[in-house]
């Protein structure tokens, strides 16, 4: 893959800092620009390595050949509001977004149309936040969702899964809509049955703190992770959320009729299809 001039990232947190860093060990990119509003983060991220240089003005996206949106995803959405008039020709424009039939829906409208976007979505960080935590590894085997749509440039599209193979991801590419029902059940309820489950749980046993095992916190380990970031990710993705989070109550449900009625074959039965099911994975 041919060397990315300068790249520009906006939201150096931990997604951004780790595309950083992994470009530059790979050294895919000259330069790697991160712009946001908080200097002393930013000023953080050089240091750390994620970044060679920052800026806290628009004005140099239009040094970037790549831009990489890493922003929290109402602000992905904001963004693409706001850069178009800063972009060369020919800029590749892509994202870390966790939904994607609303950025690329934005990105549509608002880009301009001697600009190319490609949304993505690398299925890879932690319950943690900030660049403190980014490492130049953390693609190496995820999955990285790339979003084409009718309007997407083929050779755009061939450019960005190419980057994020050389960021070690393993690329899967789908409609923006297939990524969105897909993740609303596999990483979206997760976090919201974790919430959930703690909540239950330990707002009513408080006492029961010191009996809690690791099951229980492996279960809820995602419950820590930014309560705003997922409040924007459910409203974002909101349809295929409460799809998901039905079929889910129905089948808690069904296992809880299953164990009040005292249908011990039942209750073997689900747990046996959960545990085929798991294994599989």
């Amino acid at each position: 893959m041919k060397k990315i001039n300068t790249v520009a990232i906006i939201g150096v947190g931990l997604i951004g800092g780790a595309f950083g860093m992994a470009l530059r060990k790979q050294k895919l990119a000259g330069r790697v620009i991160g712009i946001g509003r908080n200097e002393k983060k930013l000023k953080n991220a050089v240091k750390l390595g994620a970044l060679t240089e920052y800026s806290l003005d628009y004005w140099i996206l239009g040094e970037a050949d790549l831009v990489f949106l890493a922003t929290p995803v109402v602000h992905i959405e904001e963004m693409l509001t706001k850069i178009g008039p800063y972009l060369k020709a020919g800029a590749l424009v892509t994202d870390g977004g966790s939904t994607k039939e609303n950025i690329v829906s934005a990105a549509n409208k608002y880009l301009p149309l001697y600009t190319y976007f490609v949304g993505s979505h690398p299925i890879a960080g932690s319950e943690k936040s900030g660049v403190q935590f980014s490492e130049a590894g953390l693609f190496n085997g995820a999955v990285c969702a790339v979003t084409p749509d009718k309007l997407t440039n083929k050779i755009a599209l061939s450019k960005i899964r190419n980057l994020w193979k050389k960021l070690g991801a393993n690329v899967v590419t789908l409609s923006p809509a297939e990524h969105d029902k897909i993740l609303a059940a596999t990483s979206h309820l997760p976090h919201f049955v974790a919430a959930a489950m703690e909540v239950s749980v330990i707002s009513k046993n408080k006492n029961l703190l010191s009996l809690i095992g690791k099951g229980f916190k492996d279960t809820t380990r995602i419950a820590a992770s930014s309560p705003e970031v997922w409040a924007e990710i459910a409203l974002a993705n909101k349809k295929n959320v409460c799809k998901s989070m039905k079929e889910f109550i129905r089948q808690t449900i069904k296992l809880e009729k299953a164990i009040k009625r005292g249908r011990s074959k039942d209750i073997v039965m689900i747990l046996k299809e959960a545990k085929v099911k798991r294994e599989q994975l």
